[in-house]
């Protein structure tokens, strides 16, 4: 099969950003120099919807999953021809989710600062590092990335100490910012939609964090 590092976007609530992050990771990694493709996995398809005006830098497939035809599956993954495959993932634990999380070599798991999607992160993690346990795999690095984030609230400001004491990486904040939201509308990721904003500023962050590999962890 072919060579790409496998990036999963999961979590298993609904509405905590994970399409906005698979889209503008995508378009930074691009901006960056790699080659991306982004499987959109969700029977949903919001990121084939925002691929839809076709003004992204990259493409975007979407690869219905199957049990049948898994092996299939599992090889237009590994096939994609770039640098990188970004998987986003259903808002669900269910047979996607953890065959995306078995192949990835890095998770990113947005949370929302609400108790509900906290508790969500937490059974999130627990599933990873059930499948983890399974004979020959290994524990792909993993990046908690804090979505939606008011800072003006006490939320906002305790996501971060929150999000640390679950164990793992905790990226830098992704605000809830009007410029994600305009640019789905139109097509683009946000650092095209809006150079220079502060929204295109935090997904740079975020993807710089993702970039400095962690101890004993691989690097992309």
């Amino acid at each position: 099969m072919g060579s790409t590092f496998i990036i999963a976007v999961v979590q298993r609530k609904g509405g905590v950003g994970k399409t906005t992050v698979a889209v503008n990771v995508a378009g930074e990694l691009v901006r960056l120099g790699h080659s991306v493709t982004l499987i959109d996995a969700d029977p949903q398809k919001s990121a084939f919807a925002w691929a839809n005006p076709r003004r992204l830098r990259f493409p975007v497939r979407h690869h219905a999953y199957s049990s049948a035809r898994i092996t299939a599956w599992i090889k237009a993954i590994y096939t994609s021809g770039t640098d990188v495959t970004i998987i986003d993932t259903p808002g669900d634990l269910g047979s996607v989710s953890r065959t995306a999380i078995e192949l990835a070599d890095m998770i990113i798991m947005p949370c929302g600062p609400s108790s509900l999607d906290i508790n969500s992160a937490k059974q999130t993690l627990d599933k990873i590092d059930e499948l983890s346990r399974w004979p020959g795999a290994a524990m792909p690095r993993i990046v908690i990335v804090p979505t939606r984030v008011d800072a003006q609230t006490l939320e906002g400001q305790l996501i971060a100490q929150e999000l640390a004491e679950l164990g793992h990486d905790v990226g830098p904040v992704l605000s809830y910012d009007t410029n994600f939201v305009r640019a789905f509308a139109e097509g683009l990721t946000v650092t095209d939609f809006a150079p220079g904003s502060a929204a295109e500023h935090e997904v740079r962050d975020v993807v710089s964090f993702m970039l400095t590999p962690a101890q004993a962890q691989p690097a992309m």
